[in-house]
């Protein structure tokens, strides 16, 4: 097998990141696996499908996924780098897997609690900049935790990228992604005080 084909990535062996999420009839979970000494996160679905207008009999999450992918990486916005990604009908339903390279020195939001007062502030305008180019293409994360927001930092300069977009959605309107993103975001950060999200704010209404 090569690791351009389905059956590779289905069957490497690895370590779930988690337990599989299971619901109605399919269940969806996330492997490391290292083959050729790198380490790969590799998703793999069964019967895990979301519905949209384009795709009213289902879609596999991991192709949205794939999709969006994409489209961040046209926006220049930081994400995992698409490695494989394939769907296909087996004997138990929609099979699909997709594979993404590891984000090498970042850890999430949460993880920055130690930054000192600059830094942090620095984090919340690169941050709301990224997610004004974001909302400025009418994207919307959907899922926008603190997990999924990661962070490396080279030398003063914070570089963010985004992570689990499995729900992200196109909206109509750049201020309507924006308003579910950030009210989200706001509930759920423990990072940033209020001159941080006030800063976070003033960045990315600048790119909106």
């Amino acid at each position: 097998m090569s690791d351009g084909d389905f059956a590779y990535w289905w069957s490497a062996p690895g370590e779930w990141v988690e337990p599989p999420n299971e619901r109605r009839d399919g269940w969806s979970g996330m492997m490391r696996v290292v083959t050729a000494g790198r380490l790969y996160y590799v998703k793999r679905q069964r019967n895990h499908l979301c519905r949209t207008l384009r795709h009213p009999f289902g879609w596999p999450t991991a192709s949205r996924e794939w999709h969006y992918l994409q489209r961040l990486r046209a926006l220049g916005v930081a994400a995992p780098v698409p490695v494989f990604h394939q769907a296909r009908k087996g004997d138990q339903g929609i099979e699909a897997v997709l594979v993404t390279e590891e984000l090498e020195g970042f850890s999430d939001l949460a993880h920055q609690a130690d930054l000192s007062p600059t830094r942090r502030r620095r984090l919340a305008s690169v941050l709301g900049e990224r997610l004004g180019v974001l909302h400025h293409a009418r994207l919307q994360h959907s899922s926008l935790y603190d997990k999924h927001i990661m962070v490396r930092w080279d030398a003063d300069e914070p570089v963010v990228a985004l992570i689990d977009l499995e729900k992200m959605r196109q909206r109509l309107t750049a201020r309507g992604a924006a308003g579910h993103d950030l009210e989200q975001l706001r509930r759920r950060q423990k990072l940033f005080d209020d001159g941080d999200w006030s800063s976070l704010l003033a960045a990315h209404d600048a790119r909106l």
